[in-house]
């Protein structure tokens, strides 16, 4: 898997995980204190964020790093096995 890949499926996840929890990207900065400028970019996919900041959205959303960087759940099905 590319970088740019991870970085996708990073995005998608956190958006994801963001609506599932009707968390928006100011109350996500508060909780995680990952700048909001951050997560607007990461969910952009116009940044390859440091792992502190990966962990610390986690958290916040009470999932885990693996969650947030697996392959979303459409593209799992797409993908033939």
């Amino acid at each position: 898997m590319k970088d740019a890949d991870q970085i996708r499926n990073l995005a998608a996840n956190l958006e994801a995980a963001m609506e599932l929890r009707d968390m928006s990207q100011e109350t996500l900065e508060r909780l995680s204190g990952v700048p909001q400028a951050t997560i607007s970019r990461i969910l952009n996919a116009k940044s390859n964020p440091a792992v502190t900041h990966v962990v610390r959205l986690a958290r916040a959303l009470r999932t885990s790093v693996d969650v947030l960087m697996a392959v979303p759940i459409e593209e799992n099905l797409l993908t033939p096995s």
